[in-house]
């Protein structure tokens, strides 16, 4: 297509794209600095592009399942690869699965100190049961607590 009858690509201010994707500004431009988004100017306004958009979608996705800005930075590099972007995914499928066995592997740890706590507590309700049942806490303590942090409170209203 001739390139007046092209549509002029839309744009984006960084107060758009800030709110679209809660970031702050400051973010926006630490990305920048790093050569992840590339906006054009229009005096002192940064004006960003649909490719700089999507690509703020993969670094915030990226960021979200613990990718580091060096690896999402190579996974860009690999797009300007003149191969249909096979190079690019599969490196993105190699680094994507490293991830998973990461996070797996944390999973199983977490997963494994609860349980060391639960058995703990076990242990310790028990030795107060015996020993000092007055220093105990009561199970509805316990629901107190729970009730008020999913209030969104620290402690227990009332509590001091």
């Amino acid at each position: 297509m001739p390139a007046e009858l092209r549509r002029p690509e839309r744009t984006f201010t960084i107060r758009q794209l800030c709110t679209e994707f809660k970031a702050t500004p400051r973010a926006l431009r630490f990305y920048e600095d790093k050569g992840l988004l590339t906006p054009a100017r229009d005096g002192m306004n940064r004006v960003y592009s649909y490719k700089d958009r999507a690509r703020l979608i993969l670094i915030l996705r990226g960021k979200r399942v613990g990718l580091s800005l060096q690896e999402i930075r190579e996974i860009f590099e690999l797009y300007e690869e003149d191969d249909n972007a096979a190079t690019q995914n599969a490196h993105s499928l190699k680094k994507f699965r490293e991830k998973i066995d990461v996070l797996q592997q944390q999973r199983e740890d977490i997963d494994g100190a609860i349980a060391e706590l639960h058995m703990a507590c076990e242990r310790l309700e028990k030795h107060l049961a015996d020993k000092r049942p007055d220093l105990l806490p009561k199970a509805a303590d316990y629901d107190q607590v729970l009730r008020a942090r999913l209030d969104g409170h620290a402690e227990p209203v009332g509590a001091k």
